[in-house]
C-alpha cells in the first residue's frame, strides 16, 4: 500500500514538473539565442543538456536521419539549441527531450520581417571573357554559411547544367559579415594543360551563352529563404591573356581649390574587390589623400572623391601589384602562363606609381 502511495505521489510531482516545462522558439532580434530552440524550466542535474535534440520532420522510419547539429547552452533552468545552420522556414523539425511530447515547430519570420536580397553580382558586365576566374555575390543581409554551391547552377543556353564550374571551398569565401561571397570558377578547369582542364574543359567556352541561376532557396543567417531566385546572363568573349598595364591608364585630373574627383579609365574591366582597395592617392609631401572610392562602368573607370579639397601640387597614385583583370591577371604576371615558353622574365615589383598633377 505504501508502495502505492509513493508511486501515486511521484507520478504527480512529474505530471507537475513536466507540466510546467515547454519548448519554444526565440523570436525576439535582440535575443541573444534569436532563433534557437528554448526549454524551460529545467531541473537541473535532470538530463544532460545535450539530451535536447532536434530533427527533420517527418522522419523516415526506413532512413533515419541524424540529429541537427549545433551547440547547447544552459543557462539557470533553460536550454538553449542554437543550429549550426539556422533553421529554414521551408522545413518542420521536431524537439525531443527525455520524458516530454515532442515539439513540432516550423520557423514563421518576425513580424516586418525584411527577407534578404542578392543585389549586385561582379563582374557586373555580361560579356566575360573564357578564363574568368571570380565573381562577387551581394546580399543585402548576413547569409547562412552552410553549402552555398547548391545554390548556384551555370546553365548552358541548351539548358544543360555545366558539372562543377565552381571551386568547392570549405568554408566559404564570405567577408567578415557574410554578405560578400567570392566564387571561383576551378582554377584547374580555367588553367589550361592542367589535368582537370584537359578531362573536363573551361567551366566558359568561348561563342558560348550561359546563365547563372541562384536559388531562392539559399538561406541567410537567420534561416529564411530569399526573397526571389536571381539570373545573370554570360556571354563569353575570347580568353584574357594580356596583364593590366597602368600607363597605359587614361586620368582625369580634377581642378585646384575643388573636391572634384579624380577619374581614371582603365580600358577594360577589373577585379571589383580588389580595385575598391587597391589605389591610394598620395601627397607630395608622402600623405595620403583620404576620400571616396566608387568603381562605374563595369567596373572600367575609378572614381575617387577627395574629403578635402585639392591644391595646387602634384600628387601620386600607388598601385597594388596584386591588382588583377577578370582573368587573374595582375601587374606583375599571368595567371595562366607556360613558364617554359615565357621569353623574358619581368621584374616582380610590390607597387607601380601614376603620377598627374593638379593645376
Amino acid at each position: 500500500m505504501k508502495k502505492t502511495l509513493w508511486l501515486y505521489i511521484f507520478a504527480c510531482l512529474l505530471s507537475t514538473t513536466l507540466s510546467s516545462q515547454h519548448f519554444s522558439i526565440i523570436t525576439d532580434e535582440n535575443h541573444p539565442y534569436f532563433g534557437c530552440v528554448q526549454l524551460k524550466n529545467v531541473l537541473a542535474d535532470t538530463f544532460k543538456k545535450e539530451a535536447l535534440q532536434v530533427f527533420l520532420f517527418p522522419q523516415n522510419p526506413d532512413n533515419r536521419i541524424p540529429p541537427i547539429v549545433g551547440s547547447w547552452t544552459k543557462k539557470d533552468d533553460n536550454i538553449y539549441f542554437c543550429p549550426l545552420i539556422p533553421f529554414s522556414k521551408d522545413l518542420t523539425y521536431q524537439a525531443r527531450f527525455p520524458k516530454l511530447p515532442y515539439f513540432t515547430f516550423k520557423p514563421v519570420p518576425p513580424k516586418n520581417y525584411t527577407l534578404t536580397k542578392l543585389t549586385l553580382i561582379y563582374p557586373s558586365v555580361t560579356q566575360l571573357p573564357e578564363n574568368t576566374l571570380k565573381m562577387y555575390l551581394h546580399f543585402s543581409a548576413p547569409m547562412s554559411d552552410g553549402n552555398g554551391y547548391e545554390y548556384l547552377q551555370l546553365i548552358e543556353a541548351n539548358g544543360d547544367t555545366i558539372t562543377a564550374p565552381f571551386l568547392d571551398l570549405k568554408p566559404l569565401l564570405w567577408n567578415e559579415d557574410r554578405t560578400r561571397l567570392t566564387v571561383w570558377f576551378d582554377p584547374g578547369r580555367v588553367k589550361r594543360e592542367l589535368l582537370r582542364n584537359k578531362k573536363m574543359g573551361a567551366p566558359l567556352a568561348q561563342g558560348q551563352n550561359y546563365t547563372l541561376h541562384v536559388s531562392k532557396n539559399w538561406k541567410d543567417a537567420n534561416g529564411y529563404s530569399l526573397a526571389e531566385g536571381h539570373r545573370k546572363n554570360i556571354e563569353v568573349m575570347a580568353a584574357d591573356r594580356v596583364a593590366p598595364v597602368p600607363k597605359a591608364w587614361t586620368i582625369i585630373a580634377p581642378k585646384a581649390n575643388t573636391k572634384a574627383p579624380v577619374i581614371i579609365h582603365f580600358g577594360e574591366a577589373l577585379d571589383h574587390a580588389l580595385a575598391k582597395k587597391s589605389l591610394t592617392i598620395y601627397t607630395k609631401k608622402g600623405k595620403i589623400v583620404k576620400g571616396d572610392i566608387t568603381l562605374k562602368e563595369n567596373e572600367t573607370q575609378w572614381i575617387f572623391t577627395p574629403l578635402i579639397g585639392w591644391q595646387t601640387n602634384p600628387y601620386r597614385i600607388q598601385i597594388k601589384a596584386a591588382l588583377e583583370d577578370l582573368a587573374g591577371n595582375n601587374l606583375n604576371r599571368l595567371f595562366d602562363t607556360d613558364l617554359e615558353k615565357q621569353t623574358s622574365k619581368k621584374q616582380a615589383l610590390p607597387y607601380y606609381y601614376i603620377d598627374f598633377r593638379v593645376e
